[in-house]
């Protein structure tokens, strides 16, 4: 905490003072600069000189918006590039104001914390004088409150003492207005020393005021990157995909760490999170971190998330297939049942809930920057975070059920798709029959490679100098598979390519709706899954999604509401109907007669079964109401899926 005060913002003081002159041995006055600390509002303000331009160029801002203003409601285009504007000085101003203040919130932090210590010691040396402080709840929580109250006195008298050396500098100062008369006595000298003084302080000032706006474009950088280092990023992300990979693992595993049931029930929930979200969070709270820093925070975070149970219970069942004692009666028998439950919360509500509104503040400036450390630019035309099908990090093989590390991503194209090189560099290419095929890789003369495999053809050739933007190959049926490594090091594409669209993406929806915060934070989670593919049934991300599925999904993940897993039935029952007039964004619109069996109505009379309205076709072909068990439902589905014209 000393440190930190130590590394407060200083402010300097011309004051007179006096000396002997050795060799006459009179009295001679000198200048001297003070330096003492500077308010947070002060250093805020910056330095006297510039507040007037300052407040000139708000001023002229501050026209400039009321002109648009007025304005703006006759042309939507000019509204939403207006709202983007603002949008934009919000957050250089936040950015600007979070570096300014930072040292001054350290110290808070610090002397919040130092307190709390103090108070603890106190508390612990209490005890350890008088044992019987432990005996119950009531002695413990009033000797706290009385250590408390001791601090807060000490820290009142803290704040008097200070007063009393203002008071005391005051009468510094009136010793000073009475070097001033001196002064005045010997104008032609001090005169002088004044014009020399002056100049010094606007050579100062003007350096001051360099040095500001310097830092605040500094700060405006600084606010919208990743400030950790690369192999840091890079771990941490690792990290968090292989507690995701041994936990999907352990749920495959489920029947051989708990063997002997009749039957495993799975209620899983999705096993994700978003990586913007994770490093955004970890450099708000964190700042530079160290990978062995925040182990212990992604931990916890994992554990926040994803909570595992294994539940055991017992039904009892009726079966006696060979009528062994000829009475042809049931007999009751044990069904022992493992239902394994994932329940998967929310990793932006987690993440958020840690954050002040400040840190949301810069939270959100970097998720609209993708953390503002690009090495490579974008290797295709178009934005293609929504066609990534498989991520940087731990995995589990579909196929052989093992964990592997993916050191690239696979964005899906369609064939013919062409690539750009993404950097500056000369080009090597090959062909790897274990899985990557025709590939292309750039390195230049600082370390940096950028690797871009499953390439249907390869357009440029070995030891070709290439640039940035340059067409270099096209895709093959197997999409793009980008990999980028510096210095030796494979890094996250997601964190360290262009990837043509923000991690918050900016809405093309113009007007009031975007201000609905339910609106907004619905969208957002329905852009996650652009471009995945329509699952009949499916109702997560570890599916996709059909139609019903996909608007639970949203609704449920987006933090308006939960509705579970519904059908668009399910889901009208749940509404209050309006009129067209009333529709606002956000409300749900249901159509009808959408498929050829949209005559069948649930019936009233008949338990979990559906009847045709002419009465003459059912699922199993016969005449006779066919009541569907729960077991048999998913089938009923396909039937219809297959057969629409029945």
């Amino acid at each position: 905490m000393d440190a930190a005060k130590k590394n407060l913002p200083k402010k300097h003081r011309v004051k007179i003072g006096s000396t002997v002159d050795t060799s006459s041995g009179k009295p001679k006055r000198i200048l001297r600069f003070e330096t003492e600390g500077k308010s947070k509002q002060a250093h805020l303000r910056g330095p006297a000189v510039t507040r007037p331009i300052k407040m000139g160029a708000n001023t002229a801002v501050a026209v400039g918006h009321r002109k648009l203003y007025e304005a703006e409601h006759e042309n939507v285009g000019t509204k939403a590039a207006h709202r983007g504007v603002t949008l934009a000085e919000g957050g250089a101003r936040t950015a600007y104001r979070l570096h300014k203040t930072a040292p001054y919130r350290k110290v808070e932090r610090l002397e919040s914390r130092s307190t709390k210590l103090k108070v603890r010691e106190g508390y612990q040396k209490a005890v350890a004088e008088n044992p019987k402080l432990k005996s119950n709840v009531i002695s413990r929580m009033a000797q706290k409150r009385k250590i408390k109250r001791q601090y807060a006195k000490a820290a009142r008298d803290t704040k008097k003492n200070a007063q009393r050396v203002k008071k005391t500098g005051d009468v510094v100062g009136t010793v000073g207005q009475a070097a001033v008369r001196t002064v005045a006595r010997h104008p032609a000298v001090f005169g002088i020393i004044g014009v020399i003084l002056l100049i010094v302080l606007l050579f100062s000032s003007l350096i001051s005021a360099c040095s500001s706006m310097a830092a605040s474009g500094g700060a405006v950088i600084a606010a919208s990157s990743y400030l950790a280092e690369d192999t840091d990023i890079d771990n941490a992300e690792l990290y968090y995909t292989d507690m995701e990979a041994d936990l999907q693992l352990q749920i495959a595993g489920a029947e051989r760490s708990h063997p002997g049931f009749d039957e495993y029930r799975y209620n899983i929930g999705d096993i994700s999170h978003n990586p913007y979200e994770l490093m955004a969070y970890l450099t708000t709270n964190y700042h530079d971190f160290s990978y062995a820093d925040v182990v212990s925070v992604l931990e916890s975070l994992f554990a926040e998330q994803y909570q595992l149970s294994f539940t055991e219970s017992m039904e009892t069942r009726y079966a006696d297939p060979d009528d062994a004692n000829g009475d042809g009666d049931l007999e009751p028998y044990p069904w022992h049942v493992l239902t394994v439950t994932l329940t998967a919360n929310s990793f932006t509500d987690i993440v958020t809930g840690h954050m002040d509104s400040d840190q949301l503040q810069h939270f959100s400036i970097l998720m609209q920057t993708n953390g503002g450390r690009q090495y490579i630019k974008n290797p295709l035309d178009f934005g293609w975070l929504y066609l990534i099908s498989s991520r940087y990090g731990w995995q589990i093989d579909s196929a052989t059920g093992t964990k592997y590390c993916n050191r690239g991503v696979d964005i899906t194209l369609p064939s013919g798709t062409e690539i750009h090189a993404g950097q500056d560099g000369v080009v090597s290419t090959g062909y790897d029959a274990g899985g990557f095929g025709n590939y292309v890789v750039i390195t230049d003369a600082n370390g940096l490679v950028s690797k871009y495999a499953r390439l249907g053809s390869v357009l440029v050739s070995d030891g070709q100098e290439v640039k940035a933007g340059d067409v270099i190959a096209t895709s093959g049926s197997g999409g793009l598979h980008l990999e980028i490594i510096k210095n030796g090091q494979y890094l996250n594409p997601l964190y360290f390519a262009d990837t043509g669209s923000s991690a918050s993406p900016t809405y093309g929806i113009p007007g009031a709706p975007m201000s609905d915060d339910k609106f907004a934070a619905m969208i957002a989670e329905a852009e996650k899954y652009l471009g995945w593919p329509y699952v009949w049934g499916g109702s997560t991300p570890a599916s996709s999604f059909d139609c019903s599925g996909f608007v639970c999904w949203v609704i449920n993940h987006s933090g308006v509401g939960n509705v579970g897993r519904t059908t668009a039935q399910g889901l009208y029952n749940l509404c209050t109907p309006i009129s067209p007039a009333d529709a606002r964004p956000g409300d749900l619109i249901f159509f009808t007669k959408t498929y050829p069996w949209q005559n069948a109505v649930i019936s009233d009379t008949i338990p979990e079964g559906l009847l045709f309205t002419d009465g003459t076709v059912y699922l199993d072909g016969s005449t006779a109401p066919y009541t569907m068990r729960n077991d048999t439902h998913p089938e009923f589905y396909q039937h219809l899926q297959r057969h629409p014209d029945n």
